[in-house]
């Protein structure tokens, strides 16, 4: 195995953080956050998961889940999916029913 090449398992864990930074670049975009961004992102993780992984998807996938750590993306997906639920669970948007 040379420098360049990577081992089954390594592979597969690229390729699941691959999968992983598409899956929260999509919600980031479909929750508008980080809109300027998203859709780059969105579009470079799927066609990196197109093709063999090599050491360079390594380096490259770390550094994509530090730029989601950096930025927040996790946590502001977080809040935007509360404020959907605590809107949801709101008293008054509900209609009581007495028996």
């Amino acid at each position: 195995m040379s420098l360049a090449e990577l081992s089954d398992d390594e592979v597969e864990d690229v390729s699941f953080k691959q999968a992983w930074l598409s899956y929260f670049w999509r919600r980031a975009k479909n929750h508008d956050i980080e809109s300027d961004l998203a859709d780059e992102r969105l579009q470079y993780w799927i066609n990196q998961g197109t093709r063999s992984a090599t050491s360079q998807d390594a380096v490259d996938v770390e550094r994509g889940l530090m730029e989601l750590r950096k930025l927040n993306i996790e946590s502001q997906l977080w809040q935007k999916s509360r404020k959907g639920l605590d809107h949801e669970s709101n008293p008054s948007s509900h209609v009581e029913l007495s028996f």
